[in-house]
């Protein structure tokens, strides 16, 4: 279980420490690095049924957003990573269970890896899921996250379960 237990509830104080070493303003580009998807065969007829079990990654924000000021100010508090995860199946979900990880060095090195779980998601129904912020984190020019929820029993889908983003922290110059 690698870090896991000892990180529970620790999220991206990346930026906050990071930023404080920084003079002046920072420029934070976040870039979705996930690939399109686009369903194989096997998927198509699985998605044409409509008692379906499936899961999706919508997006991710953060809390404050991802700007120099707004992260100054709440220094104290951290920065919350927000998960967007619906039901896009047709059956309701119990214990689902969503990952976090930033790593670096083009995800060779894993600075911190949490999950959270979601007790019920009924279909269509859209949950936030947050992970705090509590950890040192050493500072990089850029970082690798990946976010997945993790397949539930019958799911064939699965290719709408994670999204990664590659997060660049460039000064002006």
């Amino acid at each position: 279980m690698k870090r896991r237990a000892k990180m529970r509830c620790v999220w991206l104080l990346v930026l906050a420490v990071a930023l404080v070493s920084l003079p002046g303003c920072v420029k934070i580009n976040i870039v979705d690095r996930t690939p399109a998807t686009v369903l194989p065969p096997m998927e198509l007829g699985a998605a044409a049924n409509a008692d379906e079990h499936n899961l999706a990654v919508l997006a991710i924000d953060f809390d404050p957003p991802l700007e120099y000021e707004q992260i100054m100010a709440s220094k104290r508090e951290g920065i919350t990573l927000l998960v967007a995860v619906e039901n896009t199946g047709g059956s309701s979900e119990d214990s689902v269970t969503v990952q976090a990880e930033l790593s670096t060095d083009d995800g060779q090195t894993v600075i911190l890896e949490d999950e959270n779980l979601i007790p019920v998601i009924a279909p269509g129904e859209i949950k936030i899921v947050r992970f705090k912020t509590l950890g040192d984190i050493p500072y990089r020019s850029a970082y690798q996250l990946k976010v997945r929820v993790v397949p539930v029993k019958g799911e064939a889908r699965t290719a709408n379960n994670q999204k990664s983003y590659d997060l660049y922290i460039t000064q002006p110059e």
